[in-house]
């Protein structure tokens, strides 16, 4: 593997598509953009108390140095957790995780973030300190060895230190980022009340900061708005902060905080890497040189946020405390039932070639990205469904939730033993814990209970990584050790 140095004149040279050419249009005349008391420009809805016309042009309108982030001196946070930002770890972490997990975490740009972080790492927009601590502390759960692996305490522990004395003040991207990447860490090791609080401040920031009004409304207001890479990475950050709010909920059982409809924020572009990516793609990808002027993660994202779309529906109605459970209502849940599994089939079926999945395909190999879209789909039929297939008093409802249950738990174990046998389990997205979860306690009440003993020896893999995958495993049977690896 290269070293830090041999990429630091690539990675400074990313495109920063269109920087030279300023975009305009009208702003919203229903809310605005006005620096706080410390200088960051906030967002202001229609009935805001400081919705007004008495500030003048010059208070409205900031300077660019008063938007950008204010990277602070924290040599001294460093040393007291024994870390150099130039060591080679943190370049491990770095691979490590834009290898395994920016696919599942795109809330981060990568090219804008890389070129911060290669550069002088001053008057940044899009890097911090804690940021880059938040991403390295991820990226060290993927790693071979134990010893890096533990080393992920200390990132942790030294960007959450940073974020609550600092971040909370003043609101910038890569706080957001910082915020949403603590969550998922505290999620991933079971501590999720400390995770669900961390997210929940990143997505307020995000309401905060405007981005979910699209950033085409903000230029008459944020200077820092120069190119259409930076109205990119705010869409980015906006429907990566949406999607994983989604999966947050979805893990937990719990309300989503970010709406589709309280938005207004543009899809994606499609956007090819840009040059010095080769060492920084997700795997899976660029394995044929064919295909490289084609790679991207957007479309992928894209097939992430229209089914999580249904994922927010599914919250707000089936799952929702207010949703009628009554048996004079059963004809009313059904019909709400019948739509979202209509919706799941008709995304299944409208996926584009290079998304697709089937378990009798002869081909046996499959990239992480489609995996994780295929785990999630299936992992979401069984959320809908268990219900139903288990305490449905009306006969054709009960066994159409159970073929959907039974048809997708043997997807999910399908697909655990595909991405196990490529991968390894070491690198696994914590949407596979949960699929596993699911399909477990399908194949438990439904099933074969060899194929459960598999999936309960594949959860304990996963928790030497994710350790919430052996807190939950409490009901579950134990492993018997020769039958999994018969299994295996």
């Amino acid at each position: 593997m290269l070293g830090p140095a041999a990429y630091i004149q690539s990675i400074s040279n990313i495109s920063t598509a269109g920087s030279s050419r300023a975009i305009q249009t009208d702003t919203t005349a229903r809310a605005l953009l006005k620096p706080d008391a410390e200088g960051s420009l906030v967002y202001h809805g229609a009935t805001s108390i400081f919705n007004s016309d008495l500030l003048s042009t010059s208070e409205s309108y900031p300077s660019p140095t008063q938007s950008l982030y204010a990277e602070s001196n924290f040599d001294h946070v460093m040393d007291h957790f024994g870390i150099k930002l130039e060591d080679d770890t943190v370049f491990k972490a770095l691979q490590q995780f834009f290898r395994w997990q920016y696919p599942h975490f795109m809330f981060v740009y990568r090219e804008a973030f890389l070129r911060d972080h290669f550069g002088e790492r001053k008057g940044c927009k899009y890097w911090s300190s804690a940021l880059l601590l938040s991403i390295c502390a991820l990226g060290l759960l993927m790693s071979e060895t134990e010893g890096e692996r533990n080393l992920s305490e200390q990132f942790f522990q030294a960007a959450e230190s940073i974020v609550m004395v600092s971040g909370l003040s003043r609101p910038s991207i890569p706080t957001v980022q910082s915020f949403l990447c603590l969550a998922f860490f505290e999620i991933g090791r079971g501590n999720v009340s400390k995770g669900w609080a961390f997210s929940g401040i990143a997505f307020r920031m995000a309401q905060d900061l405007g981005f979910q009004s699209d950033p085409m409304n903000w230029l008459p207001h944020d200077s820092t708005i120069i190119s259409s890479e930076d109205i990119e990475i705010r869409r980015r950050i906006y429907w990566g902060s949406y999607i994983s709010d989604k999966l947050i909920s979805l893990i937990l059982g719990r309300p989503v905080q970010l709406a589709f409809d309280s938005a207004e924020v543009d899809l994606l572009e499609f956007i090819t890497d840009g040059p010095g990516m080769e060492y920084w793609r997700p795997v899976g990808f660029g394995d044929d040189p064919e295909e490289l002027r084609v790679l991207s993660n957007i479309p992928y994202l894209k097939e992430q946020i229209r089914l999580y779309r249904i994922v927010e529906k599914m919250m707000t109605t089936v799952f929702s405390p207010r949703t009628p459970r009554t048996q004079t209502d059963v004809f009313t849940r059904q019909t709400l039932l019948d739509n979202l599994n209509l919706e799941l089939l008709q995304w299944r079926d409208a996926l584009p070639a290079f998304a697709k999945w089937n378990k009798w395909s002869t081909s046996v190999t499959i990239t992480p990205a489609v995996a994780t879209l295929h785990l999630l789909y299936s992992s979401i039929r069984i959320a809908l469904n268990y219900e139903s297939a288990t305490t449905s008093n009306v006969a054709s409802a009960r066994e159409a939730a159970l073929l959907s249950c039974t048809t997708a738990a043997q997807d999910i174990l399908a697909l655990v033993r595909v991405y196990k046998m490529q991968y390894g389990l070491r690198h696994a997205p914590l949407i596979l814990i949960y699929a596993s979860i699911q399909a477990s306690r399908s194949i438990e009440k439904f099933g074969i209970p060899e194929e459960q003993s598999y999936l309960v020896g594949c959860l304990a893999e996963c928790s030497h990584t994710w350790s919430i995958a052996g807190q939950v495993q409490g009901p579950m049977p134990a492993v018997n050790v020769d039958a999994y690896h018969e299994l295996v």
